[in-house]
């Protein structure tokens, strides 16, 4: 079985998310160490000197800036790695997803099983010229992330055919 890969321009994209994830934990906790801080050094030394307690804030700050840019840092390479494992395959009766890195996860959708096929593209996706494809079954839905739209949406017509052609008569 050989994998269609996603486009290359994917890792970009998902750098871009991932980053945008490492900043809004960042920012959060950057916001959480200031009002404990502030908290725990007003309720110990009942002053209201901001100097003081600038001092203060250096070392907590520090330690919860660094801690997601490290996180980032693991994450950046990961993605590309990453890309190399994962895809899909239209085979004969079912679907086969592949996606993971150090836990690989082949997902089988069988073409009966689809319900509904949608194509979607955020506003980074859209920049980059991406798409994701969203099946849904009764179990549950997958996604075939970061594809060519043109793809996409001959993927979708595909999948709804295969899908219309399998269906059981009820």
């Amino acid at each position: 079985m050989t994998l269609t890969r996603h486009p290359e321009r994917a890792v970009r994209v998902n750098r871009i998310a991932s980053a945008l994830i490492v900043l809004s934990i960042t920012v959060l906790l950057a916001t959480l160490a200031a009002l404990t801080t502030t908290v725990i050094y007003g309720s110990l030394t009942r002053s209201r000197d901001w100097h003081d307690l600038l001092n203060w804030w250096h070392p907590a700050m520090s330690s919860f800036a660094l801690l997601p840019a490290v996180v980032y840092a693991w994450r950046f390479n990961r993605i590309r790695v990453a890309w190399h494992f994962a895809g899909y395959h239209l085979g004969t009766e079912e679907l086969y997803l592949r996606t993971g890195l150090l836990t690989r996860k082949l997902t089988v959708v069988a073409y009966a099983r689809i319900q509904e096929v949608n194509v979607e593209s955020g506003p980074i996706q859209r920049h980059f010229d991406l798409a994701t494809v969203t099946i849904t079954t009764a179990a549950g839905g997958e996604a075939i992330a970061h594809v060519d739209p043109q793809t996409a949406q001959r993927l979708r017509e595909r999948l709804i055919e295969l899908a219309r052609e399998r269906r059981l008569p009820v």
